[in-house]
């Protein structure tokens, strides 16, 4: 059984439709059953119980939050190693930007339904931050901030949304405080504009924030902005569009795979755009090397 998970509001409402062409195609490849989620985050238990009837490859329709839930449900039914049922994705969020690290078929759903006919299956890696599993990339600071500011931007969406969320964030947001210690004992500077933890290349749709980054190489890309003064934002993040930015003075790259932020206070982050609390004002990240299996 093709277990086809559906968010119908991923992508103002994309979801749904892209759901149809989904389900038609799939069924050339075998029995196809539709779960579709009641409310945030639910794809988490729609993939639990996909795998409880018995489904050998769950499909998620969605975007990036959508992939997030899914594979944390997946995940959860995992043994040992990686997760047994394949997970593949048919794109219908504002983002995708696991999708186009993975680099399958997600936009052509025939081209999906093949590949899972064909049954190729690889296994990529998953980043953790304080217990939260996440597929493509973990932040503190100014994503965040950009996320909250979303939530006040009630005349838009989607893309729109976050642009404007953006623009206010690079002019307003003061950036944070808190120290990073990898496992070997090197410390970070105070203060910072933003950190991504990567396990993807892309991030917040528009940056090639990690261009180095693999899904399957037992690394996270950290990639950390100093508190930089408004003025000089604009020029860093431009370079963050093209992948330029690495060598830029304010901007501290490693590649590693386990990490320690330490602050005085719980942090607020977010994984793969959901927003999470942290449980204390320590924050452990690490990557479980190829813990998620996907259609390759």
């Amino acid at each position: 059984m093709i277990a086809l998970i559906v968010n119908p509001f991923a992508g103002r409402g994309r979801a749904r439709a892209r759901a149809i062409v989904a389900e038609r195609a799939l069924r050339g490849v075998g029995n196809v059953r539709r779960y579709e989620t009641e409310g945030a985050g639910d794809e988490r238990r729609c993939a639990r119980q996909a795998v409880a009837d018995g489904a050998r490859v769950v499909v998620v329709v969605g975007g990036d939050g959508s992939v997030h839930h899914a594979a944390r449900g997946l995940l959860d039914t995992a043994t040992a190693g990686a997760s047994e049922i394949p997970l593949a994705v048919v794109a219908a969020g504002t983002g995708n930007d696991w999708v186009k690290s993975l680099q399958t078929p997600s936009h052509d759903v025939t081209a999906m339904a093949a590949r899972i006919a064909a049954g190729v299956t690889r296994v990529v890696d998953v980043g953790e931050i304080d217990g939260v599993p996440f597929v493509n990339a973990a932040g503190l600071g100014f994503d965040v901030e950009v996320l909250e500011r979303m939530q006040r931007v009630t005349r838009l969406r989607g893309t729109a949304a976050y642009v404007i969320a953006a623009l206010r964030a690079l002019l307003g947001y003061a950036g944070y405080a808190a120290r990073w210690t990898r496992r070997d004992g090197q410390r970070s500077a105070p203060r910072h504009l933003l950190t991504v933890f990567a396990n993807g290349g892309t991030f917040g749709s528009t940056f090639r924030i990690a261009p180095q980054a693999q899904l399957d190489d037992g690394l996270l890309d950290l990639v950390d902005i100093t508190a930089l003064s408004p003025r000089a934002r604009p020029w860093v993040f431009f370079r963050a569009i093209r992948g330029t930015h690495l060598t830029h003075p304010s901007v501290t790259h490693e590649r590693g795979s386990a990490w320690t932020v330490m602050s005085e206070r719980p942090l607020v982050f977010e994984a793969d755009g959901e927003r999470y609390e942290a449980r204390g004002a320590t924050l452990d990240v690490n990557v479980r090397a190829g813990a998620l299996r996907v259609i390759a």
